[in-house]
């Protein structure tokens, strides 16, 4: 199917345009990760120029408390409305009415932290910071849910917009007042100018005049309901091992697990993802059909499999040459995180949308009972293995908790589907090939290239991810070859690029 996670079948000559939608929406996902990751780069170079690490640190504090409570009190409204895609003006102001409570209660916790942070942190500054930052769930809380018919439809462009109108406007009042002013309020008077956008935005691209109500609060409560309790451990699931680490090593560590953990993480975190969240749409859509289901999920395990697990792999084998080039001097045990847990992520990439395909069955419970059965797991795994082993320890316990939950996507699959656990795995098996080939260029051949050791490191660096990509490609494609060119991901592949080709001919004769 598509390039994108949701890949829905296409071999299924009734669903043409529903193959082009999620490849498009996919697309417009992972650009729209990447722009706004870039202007979110943009400001913080900015402005670390223009403020002192205080004002960094001391806002940090409220936002970080801020979206954890966000995230604890999550109800997936956009999830909601892609699931019920009949859902009328009741379910829309149930929506809307269930939201606006939940930020009301989030901006009272707030107002009541701002209340105590001034003991807790020693500072009076922290007061004014969770006063100016408890804005940000209310105007949340008043998003459109009828914005994300768009997602429903498969129509990712919007939410684009969406969040390039929230970084634009953000940095632009961040950058203005701290060019004026040299103060930390340019940070949080940035991020409610952002949501402010994002907020209006919705409205503007999606007209509705919402009404209080709870008329369909019985029928979409469960399905809410199950998100929210999702949510909640979610949270507990990624928050906690940082505070958990601070005890048992120093800051230093501390700071190389949380860096090195992001850069890690960005294979899956800005392309996996966004391919994961495109196929849920997809997913809906074909409710009612399980063998559809079942194979556009398939296919996007394919998927998946074939652009984010080389890049998972890629990133630990050059990790301390990255580290190096993107960090400096002093950041070398950052390398731990990317040489353990970024290949146990490309692993569990294949898996990564078992969510959306569970939710489109409308068994979120399901996905709670797992997201809970893995704190249990990972939880004292991580605890025990950071006390002993410090940050080693920690870097291997969230390799084997990212093992833990591709198992257990695996045995959801197994459920949903009727199918064997070991399906996914044998739909990757060409990319499985290629990265294993990979691994063995770095492992066993990389050392006995002449030289290489003595090149600049962004020469070097260029050359291993030549090499890498490179054997894995032509070791995917030599496999697809020899099965008989089937209709799979590759094939895809090659009409996407024939496709970008031919559009670059006609440009450049329509300027010549």
């Amino acid at each position: 199917m598509s390039i994108g996670a949701g890949e829905i079948d296409v071999a299924a000559p009734e669903k043409p345009s529903l193959t082009g939608r999620v490849m498009r929406g996919a697309a417009w996902m992972i650009g729209g990760r990447v722009v706004v990751r870039a202007l979110g780069l943009i400001n913080t170079l900015i402005l670390a120029r223009l403020l002192v690490p205080e004002d960094f640190g001391l806002v940090a504090i409220g936002v970080t408390v801020m979206q954890l409570l966000q995230n604890i009190t999550d109800i997936g409204v956009s999830r909601t409305v892609v699931k019920f895609r009949h859902a009328g003006c009741e379910q829309y102001d149930t929506l809307f009415t269930i939201s606006l409570i939940r930020g009301l209660v989030v901006t009272a916790v707030m107002l009541f932290a701002a209340l105590l942070a001034d003991n807790f942190y020693n500072d009076p500054r922290a007061t004014v910071v969770f006063f100016g930052i408890s804005v940000v769930p209310l105007l949340h809380a008043l998003m459109n849910p009828r914005f994300f018919e768009f997602e429903r439809e498969l129509d990712f462009s919007k939410q684009f917009w969406l969040e390039a109108a929230d970084k634009l406007l953000g940095v632009a009042v961040s950058i203005a007042i701290a060019l004026v002013f040299r103060t930390y309020w340019a940070i949080i008077l940035g991020l409610v100018a952002g949501t402010f956008a994002q907020m209006v935005m919705s409205w503007v691209l999606r007209p509705y005049r919402p009404r209080l109500s709870f008329a369909a609060a019985r029928e979409i409560g469960g399905f809410a309901g199950w998100l929210a309790g999702l949510s909640f451990v979610a949270a507990l699931n990624n928050k906690l091992d940082v505070l958990f680490l601070g005890k048992f090593v120093s800051p230093a560590d501390v700071g190389a697990f949380f860096v090195g953990g992001s850069i890690a993480s960005l294979p899956s975190g800005e392309i996996a993802i966004p391919m994961a969240r495109a196929v849920y749409p997809g997913l809906s859509e074909l409710q009612g059909d399980a063998g559809a289901m079942r194979r556009a999920y398939l296919r996007s395990a394919e998927a998946l499999a074939f652009i984010a697990m080389p890049a998972s792999f890629g990133v630990a084998f050059i990790a301390p040459d990255l580290v190096a080039l993107l960090l400096g001097a002093g950041w070398e045990r950052a390398a731990l995180m990317l040489q353990y847990f970024s290949p146990a992520a490309g692993l569990a990439v294949i898996f990564y949308a078992t969510n959306a395909y569970a939710l489109a069955m409308g068994r979120a419970r399901l996905i709670f009972l797992r997201e809970v059965l893995v704190f249990f797991i990972r939880m004292p795994i991580f605890v025990a293995a950071a006390y002993f082993y410090g940050l080693l320890g920690a870097a291997i316990a969230c390799a084997v908790g990212l093992l833990v939950i591709a198992s257990l996507n695996a045995g959801l699959y197994a459920r949903l589907s009727g199918g064997s656990p070991f399906e996914p795995l044998w739909r990757a098996r060409r990319s499985l090939a290629g990265v294993a080939v990979m691994g063995l260029y770095f492992i066993v051949l990389r050392d006995h290239v002449a030289t290489i050791d003595d090149w600049l490191l962004a020469a070097r660096l260029m050359v291993d991810a030549i090499a890498g990509a490179g054997l894995y490609f032509i070791t995917v494609l030599t496999l697809w070859r020899i099965e008989g060119a089937p209709d799979a991901i590759e094939s895809v592949a090659i009409n996407q690029v024939n496709a970008a080709n031919i559009r670059l001919r006609r440009f450049r004769n329509s300027v010549s």
